[in-house]
């Protein structure tokens, strides 16, 4: 976005500048870690989806975390916990398929200021959903009562993969005329729901509540359910993709910056044009012109209808992949190119829009 527009995130109470700033702060410290683990050294830099640790002898373990966000918090409006495990376990395995990965377990942390059966329950389901179509398994987990904190639950986990060390993938062999591939995300799964509960069901929590379960005509089902539908995991496809051979240049999850996570690829001097944008869920129009929120921010907070991304070399490659998708029920189309340029960058042509590290102008 350009310095003058608002960021309607910052309004709603996230700032992804003052992440930024914060980040910079904790990784000096972090950073310099690294030397303390020789025998065990990371594959890969810091910055990625996940990270590998060498174990030595060609192998390696892929590791990550993620959680839900305020997403939970569209769950307990609704009083319906059943799917957000899904979310985090698709966060995690999502993330770290990413390098090559094959996820194998999880565990979960759950921080909460109550301990309802009935909720706990419901939640042990999502996550024993998400772990089954993963194929992983949930290895322990902990839960947290710190009603001093938190009002309500928090949902966290962590997931480790299998990788051999010669099949890390960050991006690196990326280079001009390589393909991107889209495939669809299911809504907008676990990232911007502070932003898109403020536009479509008001301020307060007392609005809130009042309005989650409005039947929205234009959605066909209630805004909850819209906002609840579960993260998409694209764990088995993708498997499947690096099982039969396919040569993925690069797998990208697009969760919180869009489709500027292209630019975490480790390669330099390329930029992603993404010229043919894939079909674009009814709650995002809806987010938009309820909220007046610019095009760079909704393709910056968004996934806008791809949840994740793969660069391929030709056509060949592209035959094999939509074959794999059409088999998992799931849709895909080539929505850009890569082109040579100084630096790094995302060009959405038909808005106009040039992503330079995670912000769009």
């Amino acid at each position: 976005m350009t310095e003058s527009e608002k960021s309607q995130y910052d309004e709603s109470g996230v700032s992804s500048t003052g992440a930024e700033t914060a980040l910079s702060g904790l990784l000096k410290h972090v950073l310099p870690t690294r030397r303390f683990s020789d025998r065990y050294p990371l594959a890969a830099d810091i910055g990625y989806f996940a990270n590998v640790i060498d174990l030595g002898n060609g192998e390696g373990i892929a590791f990550g975390t993620d959680g839900v966000g305020t997403k939970i918090i569209v769950a307990e409006l609704l009083n319906r916990y059943d799917t957000i495990g899904i979310d985090c376990v698709a966060m995690n395995v999502n993330d770290v398929i990413c390098v090559g990965a094959r996820p194998v377990s999880m565990v979960d942390y759950i921080a909460c200021s109550h301990t309802d059966p009935k909720v706990f329950d419901q939640l042990g389901q999502g996550l024993a959903e998400g772990a089954r179509q993963s194929s992983i398994s949930i290895s322990g987990g902990e839960i947290s009562q710190i009603k001093e904190i938190i009002s309500g639950i928090d949902l966290i986990g962590a997931c480790i993969g299998h990788v051999s060390l010669d099949k890390v993938n960050t991006g690196k062999d990326i280079k001009p005329g390589n393909l991107v591939i889209g495939l669809a995300s299911s809504g907008v799964h676990s990232n911007g729901l502070t932003l898109a509960r403020r536009v479509l069901l008001g301020d307060s929590m007392e609005e809130q509540k009042s309005r989650v379960n409005d039947y929205e005509e234009f959605l066909g089902q209630t805004l909850g359910e819209a906002l609840l539908e579960p993260t998409r995991i694209y764990v088995k496809p993708v498997m499947e993709m690096l099982d039969s051979g396919i040569d993925l240049k690069a797998m990208v999850h697009i969760t919180s910056g869009g489709f500027c996570n292209l630019n975490r690829v480790e390669c330099d001097n390329i930029r992603f044009v993404i010229d043919t944008l894939q079909p674009v869920p009814e709650i995002f129009n809806l987010i938009q012109d309820r909220g007046g929120v610019s095009e760079a921010e909704m393709f910056e907070v968004f996934n806008m209808g791809t949840g994740f991304c793969l660069v391929v070399e030709g056509t060949n490659e592209v035959e094999a992949v939509t074959e794999i998708c059409k088999n998992n029920d799931l849709s895909c189309q080539v929505i850009g190119q890569v082109e040579g340029c100084q630096g790094k960058e995302v060009s959405l042509p038909q808005k106009q829009l040039t992503g330079k590290g995670s912000r769009f102008t």
